[in-house]
């Protein structure tokens, strides 16, 4: 008799093929006893292709705009094991990882995770994205307590995600789930191993839309928790621009051999910046709007 999985894999399908069908070759390589839930908001014909080569997964479709903390939320809900780990459908998952983090669990750590690493690395744009996204995350990343991890490799056991549950069901990011988690006492741990791939092409347009979509939907709900003060933060938003890329920087120098890529996407990475100051701006001032449904 097959022991029951402890692991399962929530993958928020918003992006298609290639990138889920690469993302569910890699879960069934490198985590092959793990529970995989794929909540998807694509296409009927991306459905049909995912029950046809991928039968064994668990398959929740949604018709409507679902924005990707909402899939998580129904794909977390949807799962039965121990421990839920959270990936998203540009992401691969690599040898040693689902190991690495049960056995984080297993140890008695609430919530684990690890580190990214970009195999997009030809052009400057896809360096650009990366750096913009997880310059926080990129190897080496160190392992034990971390005051954060992304939300596309973090791994939940139950009593975490019980204490966060009101958030899940209203579709916040990890940034205010991990906020929670760390005000009631709870441990961000990264496991050595638990590092993940990110496998996303990101053409300019579209990484440009992303970073004001998400940076829109973010200060839209940061202004609904300021009140008045969100008119300070707005003023406030050019900052933003220097303070991003300082931190980008910052992360670079303390991981060697980053140097060189970063000085060839330092253009892009600038003009993404002002993007998500511009995104702040909007966002404190009009709203999050619909920008949440954007974000890819």
């Amino acid at each position: 008799m097959t022991a029951p999985a402890e692991l399962a894999v929530v993958v928020a399908s918003v992006n298609g093929f290639p990138y889920v069908g690469d993302c569910l070759d890699s879960l069934e390589k490198h985590a092959p006893n793990a529970e995989i839930v794929v909540a998807d908001w694509t296409d009927d014909e991306t459905r049909a292709r995912l029950r046809e080569g991928w039968p064994e997964i668990k398959l929740l479709s949604f018709d409507e705009p679902t924005a990707v903390p909402e899939l998580r939320a129904a794909g977390i809900a949807a799962s039965t094991t121990p421990y839920v780990a959270v990936i998203e459908d540009h992401c691969q998952v690599t040898p040693g990882w689902a190991n690495a983090i049960v056995e984080g669990h297993r140890a008695g750590r609430h919530v684990v995770g690890g580190a990214v690493r970009n195999v997009k690395t030809l052009r400057a744009r896809d360096w650009a994205g990366f750096l913009c996204e997880y310059s926080a995350f990129m190897e080496p990343f160190a392992t034990g307590p971390v005051p954060d991890l992304t939300g596309m490799n973090v791994s939940y056991d139950r009593e975490a995600l019980a204490t966060v549950e009101d958030l899940l069901r209203d579709g916040r990011w990890e940034n205010e789930l991990h906020a929670r988690l760390r005000e009631r006492g709870f441990e961000l741990w990264a496991a050595p191993g638990a590092t993940i791939e990110h496998a996303k092409d990101f053409g300019f347009r579209e990484f440009a839309s992303q970073r004001y979509h998400y940076s829109r939907s973010y200060a839209g709900r940061q202004g609904e928790l300021l009140g008045r003060r969100r008119w300070l933060y707005a003023l406030g938003s050019p900052l933003l621009v220097p303070l991003v890329l300082s931190r980008i920087v910052r992360n670079v120098r303390a991981r060697p051999g980053y140097g060189p890529v970063f000085r060839r996407a330092a253009p892009l990475v600038l003009v993404y910046s002002g993007i998500w100051a511009f995104g702040e701006l909007v966002g404190y001032i009009f709203g999050g709007g619909r920008s949440i449904l954007e974000v890819r």
